[in-house]
């Protein structure tokens, strides 16, 4: 958007440093149902510096990188629809906050790196490019299900203490393992990210994955499967007996999206994409112990809109049959990704809640909107 500052940019990116700046807002209201009829904002400035160490001090395959974030408005959601998964990805309450602090290793021509500090979960693990697509946080990001039963499963910008180690033992597969603080208090808008204690509890968690298609020289069409798991050190209230305390908490999820039609060669983007991901945990201290959403995204539906994206998802939440009065929230969601320049999207966006909260007292919700994101990548061309 502004520009390669008379070649500065560049010359900042060929001596290892990468600057990004990214501002997303959301601008949705309920005209029908819900609790109260009402029109939100909800926007976030992210900023993220990258450090090459191997080309500013010799350090092969080492990179340092920090990230912060300026969020504002409020919570649809919550505030007037009484729905559960909220209908903005991007709301963070208002908060100025450090986010990531992380050095990552690199090791064997890419195929073992390692990375800790202060880090997302969420960021690396349980996720695909085809969420970020959503304006909904049911999809957007991560499965929402895991962060509700699980508080210290964050992504950016609410970061805390911990270590990835991610592996490509042959080719096609990957192993990944995390460990993390737990303290999801960490995440607290009071805190702006400055409080780097350790409470002593952990979140671990682990993923295997298999890339199909996507090795040097692959001509078929892409896809990616993964299945994992994790578990919570902390204790977690029964739902059927809030005086019983569970030691400990777990689940398992399995994600899959590929591609079934494709324009163009095998560089090509272009095409369409089913995704669908599901997610398990034990009902007696998890508020939504079965979870599951799918969709489709085709880039470049329309003639001449290469780069433009259609997308459309479905998600069902299951409450705990310890839960009395609250049976499962579905989300339907339109959405239509216009790239106006390369720094540039606007994207209208639909979204129905149907049972907002797992219960018949609230009526079903109409969301309509946009969301506009503005990005100041790394290079002077904004590739």
């Amino acid at each position: 958007m502004t520009g390669n500052w008379a070649g500065l940019r560049d010359k900042l990116v060929d001596s290892g440093i990468t600057a990004t700046a990214v501002y997303d807002t959301d601008i949705l209201g309920n005209p029908v149902g819900g609790i109260d009829q009402a029109i939100a904002y909800a926007g976030e400035l992210a900023v993220d510096i990258a450090f090459d160490l191997e080309k500013l001090g010799n350090l092969k395959g080492l990179e340092f990188e920090v990230s912060a974030s300026w969020a504002s408005g409020r919570d649809l959601s919550a505030e007037d629809i009484g729905n559960i998964f909220t209908v903005s990805q991007i709301f963070n309450g208002d908060s100025v906050r450090l986010a990531g602090l992380s050095l990552e290793q690199s090791l064997f021509a890419g195929d073992l790196s390692i990375r800790a500090g202060r880090i997302g979960t969420g960021d690396e693990f349980l996720t695909s490019p085809f969420y970020g697509h959503f304006v909904s946080a049911s999809i957007n990001g991560n499965p929402q299900s895991v962060s509700i039963n699980v508080p210290s499963f964050t992504s950016f910008p609410v970061m805390t203490w911990g270590i990835r180690t991610r592996a490509e033992p042959v080719e096609r597969f990957y192993v990944m393992g995390g460990v993390y603080n737990s303290d999801s208090s960490l995440g607290d808008n009071s805190a702006h990210g400055v409080d780097f204690s350790f409470s002593g509890e952990v979140l671990a968690i682990g993923e295997v994955g298999y890339m199909h298609n996507q090795e040097n020289g692959a001509t078929g069409l892409p896809g990616n499967y993964k299945i994992g798991g994790y578990y919570d050190s902390e204790d977690f209230t029964d739902l059927s007996n809030p005086l019983r305390e569970h030691a400990g908490n777990y689940g398992l999820y399995l994600l899959v999206d590929q591609m079934v039609y494709r324009e163009g060669g095998p560089e090509s983007h272009q095409g369409l994409t089913p995704f669908a991901a599901f997610t398990f945990a034990p009902s007696d201290r998890n508020t939504l112990p079965f979870y599951f959403f799918t969709g489709l995204v085709y880039q470049g539906l329309f003639p001449g809109r290469d780069n433009d994206i259609t997308a459309f998802g479905l998600t069902y939440g299951k409450f705990s049959d310890d839960l009395s009065g609250q049976d499962f929230e579905m989300v339907l969601e339109w959405t239509y990704e216009i790239a106006i320049t390369p720094w540039l999207n606007v994207q209208p966006d639909i979204q129905y809640i149907i049972k907002p909260s797992g219960t018949s007292t609230i009526p079903d919700a109409l969301v309509l909107g946009a969301e506009i994101a503005i990005a100041q990548v790394g290079h002077g061309d904004n590739s």
